[in-house]
């Protein structure tokens, strides 16, 4: 942890993978941009093609980067590494497996939303591209055999320290999933990478900052007033597209209804003990500790 010698590299591949893909697609967009160019490219595959390399690399990779990334911290451990990058190398062939060939047909004046085509020069590309949706269909059976491994083996995976990148933002100071408080007492941030501050101080002095005061934390209770509030503004949201007034209204009053019966309710908040604070951040601190001792340990082994 302390040391950096952990690292996954999971998450970067699908960053990468984004802003590769993300580029290709600006560059294409700005392809169609040229008036001649896009008279003759307008409703073309090629347009199909440019609109998925954007889409799906400012979306999808990316999305999947944020869940490799941020699932040990809300779960408590990894995902499993093998096959996480087995789905990733299988999404990002077939990917370009599949939408090159658009490119291609594109430029050969094939449009979209055709019900058939007799046009042979197109036949091979198309080809292509249907073997490149047998390699995504692939991809995401390893996303799914992903995370069944990891819930199956979720004690070997388990992410004992809260930092299983060697982060350098504060979250990954708490143990993860961390506890309802976050911090047992706010740390001071002097910097934008506050946490890596932390360990390099913890390294140059051969211990962890001394143990704090533990006061009590008032806790806001749970409520699920934003869940069904959300549930029926969507609702309302429905009826508003397809004209559906009375619906409209329905939507409305329940969402207005439950806000205000969160905003008069007569409900306290609760305070966590002190006392239960220090042990849970005693447990944190011990974990830290022991990964501080190897880290030197390391260091001080020879070479």
């Amino acid at each position: 942890m302390y040391g950096g010698r952990i690292q996954f590299a999971t998450p970067m591949l699908w960053s990468l993978g984004f802003l590769v893909t993300f580029v290709i697609g600006g560059m294409t967009g700005v392809l169609l941009a040229v008036p001649p160019a896009d008279f003759q490219l307008h409703n073309s595959l090629f347009l199909v093609a440019h609109f998925h390399n954007v889409i799906i690399g400012g979306v999808l990779f990316a999305a999947f980067a944020g869940l490799t990334y941020w699932f040990p911290k809300a779960f408590g451990f990894r995902l499993d590494e093998g096959w996480g990058k087995a789905a990733f190398w299988l999404t990002l062939a077939g990917f370009y497996v599949v939408f090159v060939p658009l490119y291609a047909t594109g430029l050969l004046g094939m449009t979209r939303r055709l019900q058939h085509y007799e046009v042979a020069l197109w036949y091979p590309w198309l080809l292509v591209a249907s073997a490149g949706i047998v390699i995504m269909i692939c991809a995401a059976a390893c996303q799914v055999i992903q995370i069944v491994i990891s819930i199956r083996h979720r004690d070997e995976l388990r992410d004992e320290t809260g930092d299983p990148w060697n982060g350098r933002s504060l979250e990954w100071a708490t143990l993860s999933p961390p506890a309802a408080f976050n911090f047992a007492v706010l740390p001071k941030v002097h910097g934008e990478e506050p946490y890596w501050e932390m360990k390099r101080r913890a390294i140059e002095t051969q211990q962890l900052p001394a143990e704090p005061d533990y006061e009590p934390i008032e806790m806001p209770r749970n409520s699920p007033t934003g869940f069904i509030t959300a549930f029926f503004a969507t609702i309302t949201g429905f009826g508003l597209i397809w004209q559906i007034w009375w619906l409209v209204g329905v939507g409305l009053f329940f969402a207005y209804a439950t806000f205000v019966r969160f905003a008069w309710r007569d409900v306290d908040e609760y305070a966590i003990p002190a006392q239960e604070i220090g042990r849970i951040d005693r447990e944190r601190r011990h974990v830290h500790d022991e990964w501080l001792q190897q880290d030197l340990r390391h260091h001080r082994e020879p070479a």
